[in-house]
């Protein structure tokens, strides 16, 4: 018995280069879907462990550079570029300690008092340390300073102690102790999720690619 078979090697062919020139779309887009998976990750992380203030801080961390089908590289993480005093989050993943930009100290406002109401608000603008404008000892808002101790705030006439309360104490350095682990998250969710993204992205592409030979 004779079996013969014909293979349309030229079609074969077509497909395999079709399929490959796929490739780097596939992983284009297998990148960036995992850098905003890998960011989101990052931000849920740094909101399940350190009490932000201002969402501005968590959009700091993205996606710092886009993949492109020429150039198959997407980078995340920190985008510390921000104008005054710089971000903290490093610190807060490595440790490390708060120091002044001046030399002399840093302020620290005092949870419960006029600079900080709550440990979950800001402070307040009118009473941000700056916005106190001290003309040597004397500051807006019935502050003064007492060196080496802190910014009182008078609330009361006369002398007695209980007239005046520090909303701010000076500490030469503050301990920045590691709070939160953002790149371990972000590592996790690259190492978990862009191979099942990979897949998904290049079986569309293949699809999309065959249907139109």
């Amino acid at each position: 018995m004779k079996i013969d078979a014909k293979v349309d090697v030229e079609s074969v062919v077509k497909l395999t280069a079709a399929v490959l020139r796929q490739l780097p779309f596939a992983t284009n887009n297998a990148l960036t879907r995992t850098a905003k998976e890998a960011v989101d990750a990052g931000r849920k992380e740094l909101q399940r462990d350190v009490t932000v203030r201002k969402q501005f801080i968590v959009n700091r961390i993205r996606i710092l550079q886009y993949s492109k089908v020429g150039n198959l590289t997407a980078i995340v993480g920190l985008d510390a570029k921000v104008q005054g005093t710089p971000l903290l989050l490093g610190f807060l993943e490595e440790g490390g300690e708060k120091t002044s930009s001046s030399g002399v100290g840093i302020a620290i406002p005092l949870t419960g008092e006029a600079a900080r109401p709550t440990f979950q608000q800001s402070v307040p603008t009118g009473f941000r340390y700056k916005n106190l404008k001290f003309i040597g000892r004397e500051g807006k808002k019935k502050t003064y300073i007492v060196p080496d101790v802190g910014v009182f705030q008078r609330i009361a006439p006369g002398d007695s102690p209980d007239a005046t309360v520090l909303i701010y104490s000076f500490k030469p350095s503050a301990p920045l102790p590691i709070h939160t682990h953002i790149r371990e998250a972000m590592i996790a969710v690259i190492r978990e999720r862009f191979g099942a993204i990979f897949n998904d992205e290049f079986t569309k592409e293949v699809l999309h690619k065959a249907g139109s030979l």
